[in-house]
């Protein structure tokens, strides 16, 4: 499985995709929402993120900018 990520800096909205709650929930999503990169080194729950260790190239990100080259993300 690949995965692309991608850097897009917009304003502040609530996100919200096409599908209906219904199609949501049978995907097994069951809401939306944004994390504040301190809540992503902190979290403890059930979630997952992909790749496991986001914070990591997430800060890397924030405080370098974006990369001229892409690069590979583990899981």
């Amino acid at each position: 499985m690949v995965n692309d990520y991608f850097l897009v800096r917009t304003a502040g909205f609530t996100p919200r995709g096409a599908l209906t709650d219904e199609e949501l929930a049978a995907e097994n999503i069951y809401g939306l929402r944004w994390w504040h990169p301190a809540d992503i080194v902190t979290h403890r729950g059930r979630d997952l993120f992909s790749p496991r260790d986001l914070a990591t190239p997430l800060a890397a990100l924030i405080s370098s900018g974006a990369p001229r080259e892409p690069l590979p993300l583990g899981l």
